[in-house]
């Protein structure tokens, strides 16, 4: 599991609601949600990419596979097929960087601190894929970076996303699932993505594809000055 998708890493709704309370207004004008929640960029300097790419390779060692046929339909608790690692160094350090917090800033109008250390998921096999779901408690904004996109095919690996359901329930949005909108993100680009309220999933990989995948949560810092 991921740290976006582990259900055991649940953190009670109403922290989420509190912390996200405090900067709801400045939310609400920033460019992510003028954008619908969703936020395509490039958060990765090609200088360290293939640092990036090393460190996805060597955690790999350490992966589990996470295979969920149904699902509870808890949040956060999808049916997936996908193997994750924690993350090294190198995913660490980008996390935390400087650069990329005031990014995320600039994007939110929000200070940010991560809610946990880096991960990888690995969608390496035919019909790895991740179900249709909301992120966790625990994450009030996901930061998606692809570091490795090879053998794409047609819908293969696209990230689904409905921004403009955002009052309708997953049931809802199983039964019409229209008004998606899909993302393929290139290796090295970055969705920035308020999870906990845009329904998402990742579309079944085809034979021959390999994408991986940092799925980084981060929460709002109320240490930051605004």
């Amino acid at each position: 599991m991921t740290a976006l998708h582990s259900p055991h890493s649940e953190a009670p709704p109403e922290a989420q609601a509190r912390r996200l309370g405090s900067v709801r207004a400045r939310l609400a004008g920033s460019p992510l949600v003028r954008h619908g929640g969703i936020l395509r960029t490039r958060l990765v300097r090609p200088a360290d990419l293939e640092a990036l790419v090393r460190d996805a390779v060597e955690s790999h060692a350490r992966a589990t596979e996470a295979r969920v046929e149904s699902s509870a339909d808890l949040r956060g608790d999808p049916e997936r097929w996908l193997e994750s690692a924690p993350g090294g160094d190198a995913i660490n350090r980008f996390a935390t960087s400087e650069a990329v917090l005031e990014r995320l800033r600039c994007a939110t109008d929000v200070p940010w601190q991560p809610a946990g250390p880096g991960s990888w998921s690995y969608y390496r096999r035919s019909g790895h894929h991740l179900g249709l779901h909301q992120d966790l408690a625990v994450c009030d904004l996901a930061v998606i970076t692809c570091v490795v996109d090879e053998g794409d095919s047609r819908d293969s690996g696209v990230l689904r996303l409905w921004p403009s359901r955002v009052r309708d329930d997953l049931d809802a949005i199983r039964r019409d699932p229209t008004g998606a909108v899909d993302i393929r993100l290139q290796a090295g680009e970055t969705l920035v993505l308020l999870g906990g309220i845009v329904a998402h999933q990742l579309m079944p990989l085809a034979p021959d594809h390999v994408r991986i995948v940092a799925p980084l949560c981060y929460q709002v810092d109320p240490t930051r000055p605004e």
